[in-house]
């Protein structure tokens, strides 16, 4: 794909993602239609700086596209008077209700060891990156008697991108619906901490039935849970 085509499939993220994101904000502003016309013209000036455009296949491309979308809609919904805190639980909230992981669209048939070859191939190429907002992170696979496989990432995409948008105190609640979809699928994620919450690395650890160990519950002043 060329790059119109990339930015059109990137805008696509947003729209396909609008009717949650309505619900979302419904209870937190009077006037949804405005915020999301607002929250629209905010991602499509995030666009042309956007890590990933050019290369939408990348393994953590996605990460960026749909936070990018959350993020243009908090700053849309904080000049109308939300308060992080409230539009971090709002979208908590938002991912509990979400169907599960690949209940729509086609799954990716490939065998697991095939994926995940080119995941760690990926964390590789991404130690050469410097300043280009995009992930840096290292893929490890697993004994499956600590952990099944994980990542540490040692630079943020959504991080980055949120810091250009005045929006880095909502990314702990974007790192913290990574232990929702956790939950739901049972992978067992443990994590002592993230980037967004001033650690130096994120150290994803995921053993399927294992015990979760939620952000939330680590950094509660910064994840405000405020409803179940």
């Amino acid at each position: 794909m060329g790059r119109q085509d990339n930015e059109r499939f990137v805008r696509s993220v947003f729209e396909q993602a609008r009717p949650r994101q309505i619900a979302m904000v419904a209870n937190l502003v009077d006037d949804v239609d405005a915020v999301m016309a607002e929250a629209a013209a905010v991602f499509d000036e995030m666009i042309p700086n956007m890590a990933y455009v050019g290369k939408p296949r990348d393994p953590m491309a996605m990460n960026v596209f749909g936070c990018a979308g959350e993020i243009a809609v908090y700053v849309a919904a904080s000049k109308h008077g939300v308060d992080v805190h409230e539009f971090g639980n709002a979208l908590l909230i938002a991912r509990k209700n979400m169907p599960p992981q690949g209940a729509a669209g086609p799954k990716d048939s490939r065998p697991m060891q095939e994926r995940f070859a080119e995941f760690i191939a990926a964390g590789e190429t991404s130690q050469t990156r410097e300043n280009t907002g995009e992930f840096v992170f290292e893929a490890i696979l697993g004994d499956r008697q600590e952990f099944d496989w994980g990542m540490n990432i040692t630079s943020c995409g959504v991080c980055s991108l949120a810091a250009q948008h005045d929006a880095t105190e909502l990314v702990p609640y974007m790192c913290a619906t990574d232990d929702i979809i956790s939950d739901r699928d049972g992978q067992g994620l443990r994590r002592t901490g993230a980037i967004a919450v001033g650690s130096k690395q994120c150290d994803f650890r995921y053993k399927r039935g294992g015990e979760p160990q939620p952000l939330s519950a680590q950094y509660p002043d910064q994840i405000r849970i405020t409803q179940e």
